[in-house]
């Protein structure tokens, strides 16, 4: 029961989480939404999303995940760091370490998954990048307090994910 002719593909929707971190408050994210329409490049769509310059290199911008929606779209999640503009409202990340899990291994969806849940797996794969690829460690090495963070978390692959 899809609300989509078969003959259409689903819509795509770009997801641009804009992580800051605080030493005393922790990880905090902002959501930018928007559908993938004339321009079919994800990269430059969350781009122009989070008002990024194209000349711009001093954020990361990053594809973490993708997932498809009860409504029948697929969501493409990218982080970027730093917010580009901090002082607009956030949401606290209350746990990067909660990973979101299917009980049922035939069906990897989770059924109550997050938008907390997608941003702390975007944490967790920042911190993965900050552990194996130069120019993302090279964009942490000014910030040691986000380094710092990003060390108290699992940054290995899922599959290699221990259970707390």
């Amino acid at each position: 029961m899809t609300p989509f002719p078969h003959d259409s593909p689903p819509p795509v929707l770009v997801e641009a989480l804009l992580l800051r971190h605080d030493p005393a408050e922790g990880f905090a994210y902002r959501r930018l939404i928007t559908a993938l329409r004339y321009r079919p490049d994800p990269d430059q769509t969350v781009r122009r999303l989070a008002l990024l310059d194209e000349g711009d290199d001093r954020h990361i911008v990053h594809s973490t995940s993708w997932r498809a929606t009860h409504d029948g779209h697929i969501v493409l999640t990218y982080l970027v760091h730093p917010d580009p503009d901090p002082r607009r409202p956030g949401t606290t990340l209350p746990d990067p370490h909660d990973i979101a899990c299917s009980p049922r291994p035939g069906h990897p969806a989770p059924t109550d998954l997050s938008l907390d849940q997608v941003a702390a797996h975007a944490v967790r794969h920042l911190a993965f990048l900050g552990r194996t690829d130069p120019a993302i460690a090279a964009h942490l090495e000014p910030r040691p307090h986000l380094r710092h963070a990003l060390d108290t978390v699992p940054g290995v692959p899922a599959g290699q994910l221990q259970p707390l």
